[in-house]
């Protein structure tokens, strides 16, 4: 049975589903558990096997959900297509030649890739014809190089975000280009500073590459980014005068997804009758997806439980 539930039974359950997320003593509990399932990656294939499998089990709800309600639906197979995206970008760096390792992204009925491609090595022609007619089909129109294919791809699934809006009332569409425009903001700033310390690109030249994801959700990211970057600059003057090292760019983009992650959290409970408590709820969750691939990733390197959670991003 298909769409079965009304929107306020709907964000009944996404109320309750928030309450059982997991919090920072859940997470630290789940490091200090070294017989629990997360701890057995001893090998390459059993640290991708238990990311696929964490994967699954995260998104089991969401795919459930896309089955309750036509309203929400659109969403949330956008929702499973943002990871379906990273398939697409495995497949590319394979057929570029790209050292990767091979997690894919099992999203069930709502997949248009099949696994089986990963065995294959298709070709550039061949990805094209699959792609063709699909929500991926944008990516067809360049594929000089793999560096181009990426941004393409990220460009991809931000305009399929985009287009899961289209039925939404208006109030509803400004709530989820609240949410996208913010996250795109962060993006950006992200970005910036991956490419100024890894790249040494100056601000102009980051500021030209950046301006292609400024109007992909209607209202310009810029002010958003702006609002980001003084946020951000008040950071790094408390840091400078407390004497604390200067923070590299893996410290910045954790301050800036907490940041974001804390917005996200706030909105959850604005409006039970709106849409915030959908889209913040898919945020959250892609979050909690993030932390435990973190700690199966620091139980394979055999970090401490401290560094480990240091790097998740949940409320304190």
């Amino acid at each position: 049975m298909r769409y079965y539930a009304d929107q306020d039974n709907l964000h009944t359950r996404l109320y309750a589903m928030r309450s059982r997320l997991l919090g920072l003593k859940d997470y630290a509990s789940i490091v200090r558990d070294k017989e629990s399932f997360y701890a057995k990656s001893s090998s390459v294939h059993d640290y991708i096997k238990s990311k696929e499998t964490v994967f699954r089990e995260q998104i089991a709800s969401i795919i459930h959900l896309t089955e309750a309600t036509s309203n929400y639906a659109p969403l949330f197979i956008a929702f499973l297509r943002q990871y379906e995206m990273e398939n697409v970008k495995l497949l590319l760096a394979k057929i570029f030649d790209r050292q990767c390792l091979e997690q894919w992204y099992d999203i069930g009925p709502y997949a248009t890739l099949d696994r089986s491609l990963l065995e294959n090595k298709p070709s550039l022609h061949q990805i094209k014809e699959i792609l063709t007619d699909t929500y991926m089909e944008d990516l067809c129109r360049d594929f000089t190089s793999y560096e181009r294919l990426e941004i393409r791809a990220d460009i991809c699934a931000i305009m399929d975000l985009r287009a899961s809006s289209v039925s939404f009332s208006p109030g509803s569409r400004r709530v989820f280009r609240s949410f996208m425009t913010k996250r795109i903001a962060i993006l950006m700033m992200i970005r910036r500073w991956r490419l100024r310390e890894n790249y040494h690109w100056s601000d102009e030249q980051t500021d030209r590459y950046l301006d292609m994801f400024n109007n992909l959700f209607e209202n310009p990211a810029w002010p958003q980014f702006r609002m980001v970057e003084k946020a951000l600059n008040r950071r790094l003057e408390k840091l400078r005068k407390s004497g604390g090292q200067t923070p590299t760019a893996e410290d910045i983009e954790h301050h800036l997804e907490q940041y974001y992650y804390g917005w996200v959290s706030s909105m959850f409970h604005r409006d039970f009758h709106s849409i915030y408590c959908v889209v913040a709820y898919l945020l959250l969750l892609s979050y909690q997806i993030k932390n435990l691939f973190c700690i199966i990733e620091g139980l394979r390197f055999g970090l401490s439980t401290e560094a480990i959670l240091e790097r998740v991003i949940c409320e304190v």
